[in-house]
């Protein structure tokens, strides 16, 4: 008969403090602990990959539509930059330029009511040191136009009424006149209230 070999892998129990049967012991116990730690640990990190899938997708759309609305403002915004620009370079360019404000007054008062400005500008002569307005009107009427000339002549504020031109159209019932008036200086005014 045939003897049967055996094959174990258990430590010979008479030597239980042999290196063979210490290492076979801390990987049925130690081992088997952290390999099912290391499982439970990549379970979770594959579980928690779906809510963090979800939160990435939820942040990608709340990203998109906060991109959208940006977006939409950009023209506005564009505007609204633009137009600062501009208030600020009028505020500027106000600031630096002498006040007409007496003279416009002044010619505001001696216009009848049915006459109207076409154009207006208003410039200061530094040979003459007075200020000079070279405006266009529309009249309906001859009569119109001779009380303005006569109020602009009359008028304290004004040194000097020029007539450049008086004109009406045939197919047109108005007149278009040119005017060109000088007003008195600041220094002058002053000196005759004295």
């Amino acid at each position: 008969m045939a003897v049967k070999k055996e094959l174990s892998l258990l430590p010979e129990s008479e030597n239980p403090r042999s290196f063979g049967a210490r290492f076979f012991k801390w990987i049925t116990t130690t081992g088997r602990v952290t390999i099912i730690l290391t499982e439970l640990i990549v379970i979770s990190v594959f579980i928690s990959r779906f809510w963090l899938d979800r939160k990435n997708s939820d942040l990608s759309e709340i990203v998109r539509q906060k991109q959208a609305i940006l977006e939409s403002v950009v023209p506005f915004e564009t505007e609204f930059v633009q137009l600062q620009q501009r208030l600020s370079y009028i505020k500027d360019f106000y600031s630096n330029q002498p006040e007409y404000s007496n003279q416009i007054n002044s010619l505001i008062a001696s216009t009848p009511e049915d006459l109207f400005y076409e154009n207006l500008s208003i410039s200061d002569d530094e040979k003459l040191k007075s200020t000079v307005i070279n405006t266009s009107l529309i009249a309906y009427k001859e009569e119109s136009i001779v009380s303005f000339i006569t109020n602009l002549m009359l008028n304290p504020d004004i040194d000097q009424v020029n007539v450049n031109k008086i004109e009406k159209k045939e197919k047109e019932n108005k007149y278009s006149v040119l005017l060109t008036l000088f007003f008195k200086s600041n220094k002058a005014k002053a000196t005759t209230k004295i």
